[in-house]
Parts: C-alpha cells; sequence; structure tokens
C-alpha cells in the first residue's frame, strides 16, 4: 500500500515537472535517471555553492549525478564554466558521456599540454573542460588553471587526493578549499578507504567549516550528520530494496581463471623483466637518477603498465628508452599506486 502510494505521488510529481523549463529536458532525454540520482539533485538544489561528495557503489552512475547537476545549475544560470578532473584514462570516457548527455562537441574542450595556450587565448570560452590529473599536478599547469573563473569543478576517482599524495593534494587544496564560493562536485567509489586522516581531510577541502581537527571529527556523530548531507553513499542493495523496490542491479559472481601464458607470452615476459631491471639498474648506478632501493617496486611498476595492452607495452618502453625521464616517470609511477 505505502509502496503504491509512494509511486503514485512521484508520478504526480515527475507529470508536474514536465512542463519545468529547467527539469523537463532531462524528462526527455535518452537518458533517465535513477531514482537516486533524482534525490541528490533534489537535496542539493536549494544550496549556493553545491558542494559534495558522490561516492555511490561502481555501476551506480556517479557520472550521470555529476553531470545532472551540471545541467541543473546549467540552466538556472549559476553554470558557464566546468572543470572535469580525472584520471587520464578517463579523459575519453568523460567526452563520450558529455557527448550522451547532449552537450554539444564546441562546448567540450579537453585541456593538454598542446591545446592549454591556444585555449589561454580565447579566455577559456564558457564550456565543459577536460583536464587529466597528471596534467594538473605540474607547476607550470596548475597555476595556468586555479585562477580560471570555474563554476564547477568535478573531480572523479578523488581518492587519489590524499594527504600524502603531495601533488594531487595541491591540486585539492588550490582548486577546491580556496576556493569556498565555487560548486564543486567529488567522486569515488571509495570515498573512505580505511584511514579516517585521509578520508575527513578529503571532506574538509569540500566544506570550509570543518576547522576541527581530525581526530576530534574522527567520531560516529561526525559519520551519521554527514551522511545524506556532505556525502552522498548508496549501494546497490540500496537502489534495488529502498528506491526501485526491484531488482535493477542482479547479484554479480566472480570467478577467478587461472590461464597459462602461451609460449611467445611466456617469452616476453621473461625478456621484458630482464630488460627493465638491466635498465633500472643502469639508472640507479651509471646516471645516479633513481634510488637503488625502488628498483623492484618500479620494476613491478613498469611491468604491470606495459602487460596491460601492446599499446601500453609500446609507449611505456618508448619513454624509458627515448626519453630518458627517469625521475619525472618515476614519480608518476610512484603517485599512481
Amino acid at each position: 500500500m505505502l509502496k503504491k502510494a509512494v509511486e503514485g505521488l512521484l508520478s504526480k510529481i515527475l507529470a508536474e515537472f514536465s512542463y519545468h523549463p529547467f527539469i523537463a529536458p532531462y524528462l526527455n532525454a535518452d537518458i533517465q535517471p535513477y531514482i537516486h540520482q533524482w534525490e541528490a539533485i533534489a537535496r542539493l538544489c536549494v544550496r549556493n555553492p553545491i558542494r559534495v561528495l558522490v561516492g555511490d557503489e561502481i555501476g551506480l552512475g556517479k557520472t550521470i549525478t555529476a553531470l545532472l547537476i551540471a545541467k541543473y545549475l546549467e540552466a538556472l544560470d549559476r553554470v558557464k564554466r566546468v572543470l572535469i578532473v580525472v584520471p587520464r584514462v578517463l579523459v575519453e570516457q568523460w567526452r563520450k558521456e558529455l557527448i550522451r548527455m547532449g552537450i554539444p562537441e564546441s562546448k567540450i574542450w579537453q585541456l593538454e599540454s598542446d591545446t592549454i595556450d591556444f585555449i589561454k587565448l580565447q579566455n577559456f570560452p564558457e564550456g565543459y573542460y577536460i583536464a587529466s590529473m597528471d596534467l594538473l599536478k605540474r607547476e607550470e599547469r596548475i597555476t595556468e588553471v586555479v585562477d580560471v573563473p570555474w563554476d564547477l569543478v568535478i573531480i572523479d576517482e578523488v581518492h587519489k587526493f590524499g594527504y600524502k599524495t603531495e601533488r594531487f593534494w595541491r591540486i585539492g587544496k588550490m582548486m577546491v578549499e580556496a576556493k569556498t564560493d565555487r560548486n564543486v562536485v567529488f567522486l569515488s567509489a571509495t570515498p573512505h578507504r580505511g584511514d579516517p586522516r585521509d578520508y575527513i581531510s578529503r571532506l574538509q577541502l569540500l566544506d570550509p567549516y570543518l576547522t576541527e581537527s581530525w581526530k576530534e571529527l574522527d567520531r560516529r556523530q561526525f559519520y551519521e550528520a554527514t551522511h545524506g548531507t556532505l556525502l552522498f553513499r548508496r549501494t546497490k542493495e540500496d537502489i534495488n530494496k529502498i528506491y526501485e523496490g526491484k531488482e535493477v542491479f542482479p547479484p554479480a559472481k566472480f570467478y577467478a581463471g587461472v590461464v597459462k601464458a602461451r609460449e611467445d607470452e611466456a617469452e616476453f615476459i621473461e625478456r621484458l623483466v630482464n630488460f627493465l631491471r638491466s635498465k633500472l639498474i643502469e639508472f640507479a648506478y651509471e646516471r645516479g637518477l633513481i634510488s637503488e632501493r625502488i628498483i623492484p617496486l618500479l620494476t613491478v611498476l613498469i611491468f604491470k603498465r606495459a602487460t596491460s595492452s601492446p599499446y601500453a607495452a609500446m609507449t611505456t618502453l618508448e619513454r624509458l628508452l627515448l626519453r630518458r625521464v627517469a625521475p619525472e616517470l618515476t614519480n608518476e609511477l610512484v603517485d599512481g599506486v
């Protein structure tokens, strides 16, 4: 009985919203948001600025939630320039999602080392900008971007912005904490990774009123008060049982499969490991570019990167051989762990 009453109320509300100039475009779009995504919009629409961490489980549409917020603010004329900061591997995925959400390609800009100067000459036109974390962690690039009048900053995989990763942490301090009037949406499927200081420090970037130390805030009352306000964390079980009332997300079963390497694959791995060791030893002893102690770690990290795909193998080895930028490569790899 209660479920039918709620469904009837929602249907009536959605029918009214179908004539609303701000909401109607989303109701008629190809993408139909789930109720938990509407809930985020409903709770956040009265805030100015919006500053929130969307920490829903993987697969629950955090990207869509963030873009719904962006389009809502854009419809209210509160957003003209949006900066989306993501790991480099997600840049193309975000560009496709923007297009799928109806953002014209003419309004989508990709900030890269070879495009940023051109965009600066145009005074950063209104639109949606995608920048990789690797680009912004460079001193000369973050200073060029930080004072652009961004109306909304979206940071995906924000768990990478921890106080222990100095260069990423600096991006958060400069782009978010120092700009308290800026709309900010953090996205992460793993908002709390077992370290309360790391988690609370990230929330303090969002909320300038959290001035107490992380130890003072690390208590049950704080977590309860911020859940549903500063943090939105929903699980697939929540969606099935509470929001949708049906099995939208069926249970998943995972099975580990061990596959024996082919003869050519085994030979490639053996040669790759030997090559990496020899080059890293060369960098450590002959060139003095890296510490001997991190050779095993770097061997594993570069090996993982090089074996992810043939393209990754070629580009990784090319950088290692031709560019000879071992210190920069070392920092990038360690930051990515």
